[in-house]
């Protein structure tokens, strides 16, 4: 058995061993927290830009959607109007154009050139372009 001073020394170291492993553990502890507020921080951010990614996502899906439905719009469009140019050109498009020898068509009388014109426009801008013998021929013929 130890003496009482002995025991009061290995007390004593004891108490000092523990109060270092207390001041290790008081760091750990410190550095723990820091560790952990820093990753809270962290997180705390990647959850806004989680967040605003999900928005951002669901707006330029709501943007795709318009761009596809603008798409098929214009898709019914062109088919619309390429069926009006089928009818209006696909009416002559089997017969073929006479020219001069030159190339250039030959000339239609004033009345022939005045009732292939379809819309009033065409029929006043034509009318407007001709000079006074021919206009006197049209209004001659009708």
């Amino acid at each position: 058995m130890d003496t009482i001073d002995e025991q009061l020394d290995n007390a004593v170291a004891k108490v000092n061993d523990l109060t270092g492993q207390l001041a290790a553990a008081q760091e750990n502890l410190e550095t723990v927290t820091a560790e952990k507020a820093t990753l809270e921080a962290i997180n705390a951010e990647l959850t806004d830009n989680l967040t605003a990614a999900k928005d951002k996502l669901a707006t330029q899906e709501v943007e795709l959607h318009e761009a596809h439905a603008q798409i098929e719009r214009l898709k019914a469009d062109a088919k619309s109007a390429e069926q009006r140019a089928a009818e209006f050109y696909g009416a002559s498009a089997g017969r073929s154009e006479a020219v001069t020898p030159k190339g250039d068509p030959p000339t239609l009388p004033v009345a022939e050139r005045f009732k292939a014109l379809q819309s009033p426009s065409e029929q006043t801008l034509f009318i407007r372009s001709l000079s006074q013998a021919e206009r006197a021929e049209l209004f001659a013929n009708f």
